[in-house]
């Protein structure tokens, strides 16, 4: 194979994606792959509780003495080394966003952002949202749903990037509930059955997607 292209991990190989015979094929899913990641709406920053960032490139088995460069999250020109190995050199390298997901409670499983507005959102009725450490409510008047992020902060950047990237604006996101809001909301999860230590929390590890 003469071209591959690679996901980095903290500036790190993680693995190749595809290799490719043809510099056309790899330059097309190299784009394609480009595409999909200009579409995350909430990127994934932490990994295993440590921050992550992702960076794509496209590699080649011939020798590049060019300047190579990507552009940091300030703007700024980043020039790197084009060397990987003796046989892998980097003829372009951007960065790559990969969609964190939110656990919902509710089906027990792992959804994306836009699954979240689709099924939860899209609606013809008015939604409140509340946070209470890493848990997000979804009401509708006695119709509530339950989410979790990994940490509390992590569900606080869900809401603000909800805020700015759904095309929906049918909600009002809570982010200080009071007190005794907090209180009355525990009591209606528990409710549901929803265990109430599991609620207090303000982190948690999701059962990881086969």
């Amino acid at each position: 194979m003469n071209y591959f292209v690679i996901l980095f991990k903290n500036n790190k190989k993680k693995k190749i994606l595809k290799s490719f015979i043809t510099e056309n094929k790899a330059k097309e899913f190299y784009n394609k792959k480009l595409s999909e990641s200009s579409k995350v709406l909430f990127k994934k920053e932490f990994e295993n509780g440590l921050s992550c960032d992702y960076k794509i490139s496209l590699v080649s088995n011939k020798p590049n003495s060019e300047q190579i460069f990507y552009m940091d999250e300030l703007g700024r020109n980043i020039i790197i080394n084009p060397k990987i190995s003796d046989d892998k050199y980097i003829v372009r390298m951007d960065n790559y966003y990969i969609e964190e997901k939110i656990f919902d409670l509710n089906s027990s499983s792992k959804i994306t952002t836009q699954q979240f507005i689709n099924k939860y959102l899209k609606k013809e009725n008015f939604f409140m949202i509340s946070k209470i450490n890493n848990k997000i409510v979804v009401q509708n008047d006695s119709d509530i749903n339950l989410f979790s992020c990994k940490t509390d902060d992590e569900s606080e950047r869900f809401l603000s990037n909800l805020q700015m990237v759904s095309e929906v604006k049918n909600f009002m996101i809570v982010f200080d509930v009071s007190s005794a809001q907090k209180k009355y909301l525990y009591e209606i999860l528990s409710g549901m059955g929803f265990d109430k230590k599991m609620l207090y929390r303000k982190s948690t590890t999701h059962p990881k997607e086969k």
